[in-house]
């Protein structure tokens, strides 16, 4: 498609932020852009209600000022966060989008990191601040909206498939 044709760009402002979310929409995908000073989370959100998404996949790769890391205890049925507070390589990012009961979006993102030292780090991804830039495919899912409902065995809202 032409990239010049003007429906086809957005500009988004999240306005606290030093930088501003552009995406590209090629009629399939969105490609994202997250710049400097932008979060992860609030660009996604503010991505699925300017575009009305109603599910998707993702990937994507950039640098973080800081993230804020889980790893799910699966006994005990909890998230044990750490906060990385230090500037990473983002190697790798995947998710998805669903929505909980409420309608809310819900984001399952899981990331790889690098550490200045080139030690890596990874876990689910509650959030993180973009250094740099953060560069996203966001693959649309085609079907009905996915969800997600509570599984009281694993302790999570799983898929509702």
């Amino acid at each position: 498609m032409n990239s010049s044709f003007p429906s086809m760009l957005a500009l988004v402002s999240l306005g606290r932020y030093n930088g501003c979310m552009t995406y590209r929409y090629d009629g399939t995908n969105w490609i994202v852009r997250l710049n400097k000073g932008e979060r992860l989370m609030d660009g996604l959100r503010q991505l699925i209600a300017q575009e009305k998404l109603a599910s998707a996949w993702l990937q994507g790769l950039g640098g973080a000022a800081w993230a804020e890391l889980g790893f799910y205890d699966l006994p005990n049925q909890t998230y044990h966060w750490q906060k990385i507070d230090e500037p990473l390589e983002i190697t790798s990012l995947q998710g998805n989008i669903a929505f909980d009961g409420a309608g809310e979006p819900v984001f399952h993102v899981h990331g790889s990191f690098s550490r200045a030292d080139m030690t890596a780090v990874g876990g689910h991804v509650k959030d993180l601040e973009v250094a740099g830039t953060c560069e996203i495919l966001v693959r649309p899912w085609n079907g009905d909206k996915l969800t997600r409902k509570p599984d009281d065995q694993i302790g999570l809202s799983l898929l509702d498939l």
